[in-house]
């Protein structure tokens, strides 16, 4: 073959394929295309080629596509819409209608018509007028108050803030009562009654020994000491014989009001009452002669005087005379019973004039003081450890001899027997 034909044949089967590479396509997306007779479509091109060689094939020209109309119930659908959309209902229902006349049951037409219907109805219907601003309600005036009301109201208030006040103060005081009175009572249980059933003794109520006022003048000396010191001694030597009724003795405080004193009142509002007695005294000279000495017993718990007695005593110096009566007055503090019974015997005998000098009665008073000679001294013994048991056994067969003067039913009876027998334990019979 010769090689120029053949260069000639490859040039034009490239040409071929550009062009049909330019022509798919349009081919592709044409719409209702026709085909063309291949006789028709040749190309000169084609023409000109030697007879012998393959001739390329041609795809046909894409067709140009009809451009798509509305009919005449979708234009006037179209319309009606553009008259709903207007706010011209009356224009649209009748279209919509027309168009629901013609193609019944057309969903777009008689859903139009719907709308625009009730469009007219709404446009149809009165506005209604605009509603009046609420008028203001007129706030009630306040009446004038006169400056005798006014006066009267504010005294109201304070009087109600006073009441209150002195409620909650009276509450207070009587949950505070309430409370020490318990508090008290379980104290005086505990003292008294467990510890006697724990075999232990009970804790007798004691005396807090005040001031005795002089009233003797300036050359009486130091008297009310004398006083104090007879006194306290008196009550020593019966607390050392009888120590299961021991009675605590101690100074009575002072009182003090500095710094917080204030403080310390107040608690005892809280605090259950002092247990024992205040003594406090008074020592005078009547203008016959005769030194009296007063004296008043105060029960702490209710803070009230529950015993007073006054002594008279003739015929000796103030300090013979005062000792011997502060003395009387230690029995009178411990059995105020026995010793009001003495002072009744010792009236009947004075005034009794036929008893024989043989009948020797004693009365409790001197019932106290010997049994304090007969068997304080063999108490000291037993203290002590060195108990002389002759001397003892005198002294406690001496001692019961002298309780039967004294009547069944005496305190000073019951305790001076409580002695005897505890002393008998140390002091076997001879």
């Amino acid at each position: 073959m010769n090689p120029r034909r053949t260069r000639s044949l490859q040039y034009a089967l490239i040409a071929t394929l550009m062009l049909a590479a330019l022509i798919i396509p349009a081919t592709v997306f044409a719409q209702d295309a026709t085909a063309q007779p291949a006789d028709a479509q040749q190309t000169p091109a084609a023409a000109e080629l030697t007879p012998g060689t393959p001739a390329p094939t041609l795809t046909p020209a894409p067709t140009p596509t009809a451009t798509p109309t509305f009919t005449a119930l979708q234009n006037q659908l179209v319309l009606a819409q553009t008259y709903l959309d207007g706010k011209d209902f009356a224009r649209a229902a009748a279209l919509f209608a027309a168009v629901a006349e013609v193609d019944r049951g057309n969903a777009v037409a008689l859903a139009g018509l719907k709308a625009a219907l009730d469009g007219q109805g709404v446009a149809a219907a009165p506005t209604p007028a605009p509603a009046s601003p609420p008028e203001p309600i007129a706030a009630p005036q306040p009446a004038v108050e006169t400056a005798v009301s006014s006066v009267w109201s504010k005294l109201i208030n304070y009087g109600s803030t006073v009441v209150a006040s002195l409620f909650a103060v009276v509450l207070v005081y009587l949950l505070a009562s309430a409370l020490r009175w318990l508090l008290y009572g379980a104290r005086e249980l505990w003292l008294m009654r467990i510890r006697l059933w724990l075999r232990r003794p009970a804790v007798q109520p004691g005396f807090l020994i005040g001031e005795f006022v002089n009233g003797l003048g300036d050359d009486s000396g130091n008297m009310p000491s004398i006083v104090t010191q007879a006194l306290l001694e008196k009550l020593m030597q019966w607390n050392q014989l009888v120590q299961a009724r021991e009675i605590p003795l101690e100074p009575s405080p002072a009182l003090d009001l500095g710094g917080m004193g204030w403080l310390k009142i107040m608690w005892t509002w809280i605090l259950p009452p002092a247990r024992g007695y205040r003594v406090t005294g008074l020592l005078l000279q009547n203008p016959a002669g005769a030194y009296q000495l007063s004296v008043q017993r105060t029960a702490l718990a209710h803070n009230r005087v529950d015993l007073s007695k006054t002594l008279e005593k003739r015929g000796a110096s103030a300090d013979g005379a005062f000792r011997a009566m502060a003395s009387e007055i230690a029995k009178w503090l411990v059995s105020p019973a026995d010793m009001a019974a003495s002072d009744a015997m010792a009236r009947g005998m004075s005034a009794k004039r036929d008893v024989a000098e043989a009948e020797v009665v004693l009365t409790p008073s001197e019932v106290f003081d010997q049994a304090l000679e007969l068997l304080l001294p063999v108490r000291q013994q037993v203290n002590q450890g060195a108990v002389d048991f002759n001397f003892a056994r005198k002294q406690l067969a001496e001692g019961e001899q002298l309780l039967t003067q004294l009547p069944d039913g005496s305190q000073l009876r019951a305790d001076l027997q409580d002695v005897v027998t505890d002393l008998r334990k140390s002091v076997p019979a001879g």
